[in-house]
């Protein structure tokens, strides 16, 4: 029994913010007054981060995530990020065009592995899908990134209600895909969100570690390396 679908994860797996998190708000919010260097923003979010994630926050990964939600959380962490940098200005205004930023493609850049591994796939007729935690505004991001041909299946947490690692969003995948566990590969970036819960159902997971720094035996270095996996 061969691979006959492949799921990818989406941030750190297959797209990341360009150049990074700081230099997005940086770019979005000059014209608003933010004059706030990009490394300082980076590492105000990377601080706020955490804390912004657990669960009683609710937000766009959430299993109640909606429009307005997503917009309600997003706005709540990037004002956090201001106040951690000290910015005093129409803070509105940068939010709005940060959040407007990362909808679009000149906000993330495409991992150079994962087009040759796309088009492989592709040109041997392999079927090919999205297993994210990411908000409703997912789907039309791959649109505009050139990404959402390759896929047949987009399965995006705050769209289903339910996040990684819980494995009921590991099934769904399985039912929307019509395949058994040993017929299905994923890969994505973290261990305990991705690798873990979809190797307890059967799935051939991989966890994409492009700095070689996992020492777990299903690490691949490169996306092209599913090539000879599948």
């Amino acid at each position: 029994m061969g691979i006959r679908f492949v799921y990818f994860d989406a941030a750190g797996t297959m797209i990341a913010p360009h150049p990074s998190v700081g230099d997005v708000y940086a770019r979005a919010g000059k014209p608003h007054g933010l004059e706030i260097d990009a490394k300082d923003l980076d590492a105000a979010f990377r601080r706020a981060w955490p804390d912004w994630i657990r669960p009683e926050r609710g937000g766009p990964m959430s299993a109640v995530a909606d429009a307005d939600t997503t917009w309600r959380w997003w706005r709540g962490l990037v004002f956090q990020v201001l106040d951690d940098v000290n910015y005093l200005g129409p803070r509105e205004e940068v939010f709005e065009a940060c959040y407007d930023a990362f909808a679009g493609a000149d906000a993330w850049r495409i991992y150079p592995d994962l087009m040759p591994t796309l088009d492989t796939f592709k040109a041997r007729g392999m079927r090919m899908g999205v297993l994210s935690n990411w908000d409703h505004r997912l789907p039309p991001l791959l649109g505009r990134l050139g990404l959402a041909p390759y896929f047949d299946v987009q399965i995006v947490s705050a769209l289903e209600g339910v996040e990684k690692p819980d494995a009921r969003i590991f099934s769904l995948a399985l039912e929307r895909a019509g395949l058994d566990p040993a017929e299905t590969m994923y890969v994505g970036d973290y261990a305990h969100l991705d690798l873990d819960p979809a190797r307890a159902l059967g799935i051939q997971a991989y966890l994409i570690d492009r700095a070689g720094r996992s020492s777990s035996p299903y690490a691949i270095d490169a996306l092209t390396r599913l090539l000879d996996l599948a």
